[in-house]
């Protein structure tokens, strides 16, 4: 099997395609489905690489304010922006976006097997064991499993990365350096979640890298990869961090726990590779995290049989760490919660919601383990042993033909005046009711027209209210908030409308309140009459407040007092509201904080929604009164008190 390495790129490119089967086939108008039981995520990820093109088109003016979530600012920072993945694309999209977007996804597999193949053979391995290496990232079961999330298929930055890292520490210079940093880059380029992952997995192998990395001519030579490393990744981080900030985003310790992994997790098989139907069993739980019998045996058996070398050892510590890490706050030991020290002292992973993904890193290492015994065996002149393992692993790992879902045609709402709102509202939060949503923004991602609908990682407050103020459409309530909201178009889903609810939208049409106009395909389209924005700053009426001593911080509520009919949205890019908090003694005033709440709000009678703040307390104690001010009228909003033990 003298296979040449110059083949190699060739070679994991047919066996890309034929992972990802049928796909080629209808690659201009399909897209892979993956385990998801909805297109919702994939149809998202194909408008996300669309909205990368449409910026780069117009060199990535308004990048982050995606038109989705009208009226929020900022909206392309919710979720993962791929800009890289965007920029890939980009050189395919004269074919179509969904050829474009099965392209890079052929292109992340290929680059997956030959990342693999140049750090193994680099490692010391015949090229034919190093060949099966890179097949294996081509087969893993997590990579099957999610084929429908675009962002979590590409896997060769961390392998470069690692590659770059270990060469460093063996021979310290500049190309090495350059790789690490490229690798660190393109990790958090096409996929931000795998960036952070991959910054533990480079200070886990420290211990076990050669000694030079404790040496001067190291940290030398290292500056040139740190410094490619930040240049990509802060023109990225900083803004979505700046933005998620002002939006007050953050995941609840039991949204992470809900998406951490279980222990009888790591015993269900994907049902997206055929061995699957070989085995009876079936284990509870959300996630296929189920490694093959052949990745994990010939793992533990490089363990027992080359322990003494670093490499190995980093392999088997790497894979330890990401299996302990994806239970996230499900670890406990004596009641102390290992993960915790991630998500409150680690830069990021505040905001990571699903550990159960570090499953994929536990799956990369357990297969570089595998491909030592393989390599040894190999070597020792057992070649059909070897060659037999060979068979076993890739027939275990083998997907079922892919699943793919129809990528929705163009809709031209070029003449329409936005923004506009697409009915009916999603009516929860779950997945799966985000598949009309996420079809709309596929279908209209040819124009830049801003949306009150979306899709994102993140949901602005304001999509829960709308969610039950809309419930009732076409109501004239409903009707008002859109109104009040500044919505200019309608587009309701015809077969969405009952006949009580086309009843209701005729004495609306009759009324004036909406005009009819063209439909597109089986979309009806309306104008809303009068429509304007009002924001929060026009409201002119008193604010409740309520607080929570949490520490050295104080958490200050306020809730408007609606006293008409209207509906004020509050937004701190488009309406920011400008207060001053004065704490005041029997003596007078003691100190004062400038603060502007964060979120996009809709203000409206009987809204139970509060606007929070978070300010530093004054070093005092005893009973202090809490005044809230507009900072540029110096008009008083409403006041409090709160005893400071």
């Amino acid at each position: 099997m003298g296979i040449k390495k110059s083949w190699s790129v060739g070679v994991y490119a047919v066996t890309a395609s034929l992972v990802t089967w049928p796909l080629l086939r209808y690659f201009n108008s399909t897209i892979p489905l993956g385990s998801e039981t909805t297109p919702t995520v994939p149809l998202f990820n194909l408008w996300t690489i669309s909205w990368n093109v449409d910026r780069l088109l117009h060199g990535y003016q308004g990048y982050w304010n995606a038109p989705i979530f009208y009226p929020t600012s900022g909206t392309f920072a919710f979720s993962d922006p791929q800009p890289l993945t965007g920029l890939l694309a980009a050189i395919f999209w004269p074919l179509g976006a969904a050829a474009a977007y099965n392209l890079v996804l052929l292109l992340f597999l290929t680059l997956n097997g030959w990342a693999a193949f140049m750090l193994l053979r680099r490692r010391g391995m015949a090229v034919e064991t190093a060949l099966l290496g890179g097949l294996l990232m081509q087969m893993l079961p997590f990579l099957a499993h999610e084929r429908g999330v675009l962002q979590l298929q590409p896997i060769f930055g961390l392998l470069w990365a690692v590659e770059g890292l270990w060469q460093l520490a063996t021979r310290p210079t500049r190309r090495w350096a350059i790789k690490l940093g490229s690798g660190l880059a393109i990790t958090f380029l096409t996929s931000a979640y795998y960036a952070l992952f991959l910054l533990i997995m480079l200070v886990v192998a420290l211990p076990f890298l050669p000694p030079t990395w404790r040496e001067r001519r190291f940290w030398r030579a290292i500056w040139p990869g740190v410094l490619i490393a930040i240049l990509c990744i802060a023109p990225v981080a900083l803004p979505q961090l700046k933005a998620i900030q002002r939006m007050g985003f953050s995941r609840s310790v039991s949204t992470i726990t809900e998406n951490s992994a279980t222990l009888t997790e790591y015993g269900r098989l994907s049902l997206t590779l055929r061995s699957a139907a070989w085995f009876p069993w079936h284990f509870a739980g959300d996630q296929s995290l189920f490694p093959g019998f052949g990745l994990l045996l010939l793992a533990l058996l490089a363990l027992f049989t080359s322990w003494r070398h670093a490499w190995t050892l980093y392999l088997a510590a790497g894979a330890v760490t990401a299996w302990l890490l994806s239970f996230g706050f499900h670890l406990q030991l004596g009641g102390w919660k290992p993960y915790a020290l991630l998500h409150d002292f680690a830069p990021g992973f505040d905001n990571l919601r699903s550990p159960f993904r570090w499953g994929y890193f536990v799956q990369v290492y357990l297969a570089l383990l595998a491909i030592i015994v393989i390599d040894r065996w190999w070597k020792n002149g057992r070649r059909w042993w070897s060659l037999g393992l060979m068979a076993l692993l890739l027939v275990e790992l083998m997907p079922t033909p892919a699943r793919l879902t129809t990528v929705p045609p163009p809709l031209n709402i070029e003449e329409l005046t936005p923004p506009l709102i697409f009915l009916p509202f999603a009516e929860n939060r779950t997945t799966a009711a985000f598949g009309n949503t996420t079809r709309w923004m596929a279908a209209t991602r040819a124009h830049s027209i801003p949306m009150v609908n979306g899709y994102s990682g993140y949901f602005p407050q304001l999509q829960g209210q709308l969610r039950s103020l809309l419930a009732t459409f076409p109501s004239p309530g409903s009707i008002a908030v859109l109104r009040d909201l500044g919505v200019k178009t309608i587009v309701v889903a015809t077969e969405s409308l009952t006949p009580d609810a086309q009843n209701r939208l005729s004495q609306q049409t009759t009324a004036g309140s909406l005009l009819p106009l063209t439909s597109l395909a089986t979309l009806q389209v309306y104008e809303l009459t009068n429509a304007h924005f009002n924001p929060a700053d026009h409201f002119d009426g008193r604010w409740a407040l309520s607080t929570l001593l949490d520490g050295e911080e104080l958490i200050l509520w306020a809730y408007a007092a609606v006293p008409d009919a209207q509906v004020y949205v509050a937004d701190p890019v488009l309406s920011p509201l400008k207060w001053r908090v004065t704490w005041w003694s029997e003596n007078g005033p003691l100190t004062t904080q400038l603060v502007s709440p964060p979120g996009t709000v809709l203000l409206y009678h009987g809204s139970d929604r509060r606007l929070r703040v978070t300010i530093p307390r004054p070093q005092i104690s005893g009973i202090t009164t809490i005044i809230l001010q507009n900072a540029e009228t110096g008009q008083l909003l409403g006041k409090t008190t709160v005893t400071i033990p």
